[in-house]
């Protein structure tokens, strides 16, 4: 944390008395405070444990992304295997709770939703060149801690609201608003506990996601390692085997 309270009074500094704020100066300050485009971008893969917390019970999963956007998580539920992946271009995923363990191909709002969560460089860094728009709102205030708001547009029927906490230039909260065939879908995401990993990167270990007043789930990380050695393979939707036929 020591680090992450330096940044803030670096971060003031520059800023001076004045909150006056627009949307490169904040994104600079963002990336900044996570670590810098140089440390961040020199992470090739990584590979996160934890637990996802849901309806009162705790689901252990692996998550590992290399770059540029290949991402899978494996999630153990009942002591079945559930999987979801990106391979760059397309998601899949194996849902045994469905009654099958074949993989079977997202459908084109999670292709969408994955796209971006497997973006290794989060939304922020070279947006322009990914088709995305950035707007700054203004200022808010997230449970008591003043924030600066901004609004990226995915021009994906995704539109996200970002929340910056105002000393330390982190990310506490996101609001997603999906249009999706003619529904509003509306959620938000709080991040916490935020923690030192690796060379310097300020990542949370809590993110919690809310609809409405209704927690869905917490992600708690347990540990992040950077730069291991992944085969790609991993992200790759395995091929169904035809079913076999009866012979007469």
């Amino acid at each position: 944390m020591k680090k992450i309270f330096a940044l803030a009074i670096v971060c003031m500094l520059i800023a001076g008395v004045s909150t006056a704020m627009d949307a490169k100066e904040l994104i600079e300050k963002t990336i900044e405070a996570t670590g810098g485009m140089e440390k961040i971008q020199a992470v090739k893969s990584m590979t996160a444990t934890g637990k996802a917390l849901a309806q009162g019970m705790e689901f252990p999963f692996v998550m590992k992304q290399v770059r540029p956007n290949f991402m899978r998580l494996d999630v153990t539920v009942m002591g079945m295997e559930m999987i979801q992946a990106y391979d760059g271009e397309k998601g899949w995923g194996v849902n045994p709770m469905m009654g099958s363990q074949d993989p079977q191909p997202m459908g084109e709002l999670e292709n969408k939703s994955f796209k971006m969560q497997a973006d290794m460089d989060g939304p922020l860094i070279n947006y322009e060149e990914k088709g995305y728009t950035v707007e700054y709102i203004g200022e808010a205030e997230v449970e008591g801690t003043q924030v600066y708001q901004l609004r990226l547009d995915t021009h994906m029927d995704i539109v996200i609201d970002m929340f910056i906490d105002q000393e330390y230039f982190l990310t506490i909260k996101t609001s997603s608003t999906i249009n999706w065939e003619e529904k509003i879908i509306e959620s938000d995401t709080y991040m916490s506990d935020f923690q030192e990993v690796g060379d310097g990167l300020i990542i949370p270990f809590s993110v919690e996601t809310r609809m409405g007043e209704n927690t869905i789930n917490q992600i708690v990380m347990e540990s992040i390692e950077y730069n291991l050695e992944i085969d790609e393979a991993i992200f790759v939707m395995p091929a169904v085997e035809p079913a076999a036929t009866e012979t007469k």
